[in-house]
């Protein structure tokens, strides 16, 4: 169930951020999607979103394929370490992850759209806990 919402978010978020906003949200998809999988489809799916959204957007094909590959890696790496499923893990990610993103893609208000990127990843966590908890206790 989590893999369905999530893929149509992910959808969603693609069309979006293709057509009518800047805000990195197909980052912050893939950032709650990898924390919630965890295995390496995401990786995959990171992938091929990062093409996709290359050819839609008109920018060189991979650049931002090669940003979510390097996030999700980093996102695992340190998942090796620390708990990553928390409420302030994913605030942080989204809030460096998108300013980085937004910095190296060149667009302009950094800073604020980094500060809704972190609370659009939260309340996307909060679905996905949300979920995971109400499945937890069907079962």
């Amino acid at each position: 169930m989590i893999a369905i919402l999530l893929s149509i978010l992910l959808l969603i978020s693609f069309v979006l951020e293709s057509t009518i906003t800047t805000i990195p949200l197909l980052l912050i998809c893939l950032l709650c999607f990898a924390i919630a999988k965890r295995d390496m489809t995401v990786f995959l799916i990171a992938f091929f979103v990062g093409i996709w959204f290359d050819i839609a957007t008109v920018h060189p094909v991979g650049a931002t394929s090669l940003f979510f590959l390097l996030f999700i890696f980093l996102v695992f790496l340190y998942q090796r370490k620390y708990e990553i499923d928390s409420y302030p893990f994913v605030i942080m990610a989204a809030f460096l992850g998108s300013g980085i993103f937004l910095f190296v893609f060149g667009y302009e208000n950094i800073l604020f759209k980094a500060g809704i990127s972190a609370f659009l990843a939260m309340l996307l966590f909060g679905i996905v806990t949300f979920q995971r908890k109400v499945k937890e206790h069907t079962l």
